[in-house]
């Protein structure tokens, strides 16, 4: 995996790129650890159009890393991500600490500073039963 770090004003955005594995997900463990060793209060945004997911390598910890930046004030934001890791994410998560995840970028770091309401999950329909009446004589 590749991670790239820009800055996006004051959020820093990791782009990631290529496959998921373990020694990967612990290099971004620690560069995380070491961005917010200097500014506890960073803004963080996980970009991961580029990344492939290829399987359980490496995905048990890599939740995990993600599990323990999202008990943070500032929780990190995921975007562009596919329909496997969305998967993954959502079977993973607490409702305490759910993962916050953007179709795009700028709405990520906007997030930030305009919160967007949580989705309220659909009504299920119900189908009533109704027995027949009987005809009366």
């Amino acid at each position: 995996m590749i991670m790239r770090a820009k800055n996006q004003g004051n959020v820093v955005v990791f782009e990631l790129e290529g496959h998921l594995d373990f020694e990967t997900t612990q290099q971004l463990e620690d560069t995380c650890v070491n961005v917010l060793r200097k500014n506890e209060s960073q803004r963080i945004v996980f970009n991961m159009e580029k990344l492939k997911f290829v399987g359980s390598s490496g995905i048990n910890q890599f939740i995990k890393v993600l599990k323990e930046f999202n008990t943070l004030p500032e929780k990190p934001k995921l975007c562009r991500v596919s329909s496997e890791f969305a998967m993954m994410f959502k079977a993973y998560q607490t409702a305490r600490n759910p993962f916050e995840i953007f179709d795009e970028e700028t709405l990520a770091i906007e997030s930030f500073d305009h919160p967007v309401a949580p989705k309220k999950p659909a009504k299920k329909k119900t189908t009533k039963i109704v027995e027949p009446i009987e005809p009366q004589e």
